[in-house]
């Protein structure tokens, strides 16, 4: 039997979608991020996963596996993806 592994969704990943019915080949990134105040708070190696793994989030109907190896993998990271500050509490 094949074990469920948990899965995560991004918050407000309609917002960054300009294509609801559609694998999108990009996303919208608005300059509004730069006066975030959550998001200005975070390392620059969790921005840069953040952002990384939004576009993940677009290809894959915005359901991604809780496996941050396997998330590190698919966007090329250099260090395992630490989860702990991109979830919100």
């Amino acid at each position: 039997m094949k074990s469920v592994k948990q899965s995560f969704s991004v918050v407000n990943l309609g917002k960054f979608q300009h294509y609801k019915d559609r694998n999108p080949p990009w996303i919208k990134l608005y300059n509004e991020l730069l006066e975030d105040y959550e998001f200005a708070c975070l390392q620059d190696a969790s921005k840069l996963h953040l952002i990384l793994i939004w576009l993940l989030a677009s290809r894959s109907s915005n359901i991604l596996p809780l496996d941050s190896g396997w998330i590190s993998r698919k966007i090329s990271a250099t260090e395992e993806v630490d989860f702990t500050p991109l979830i919100k509490q």
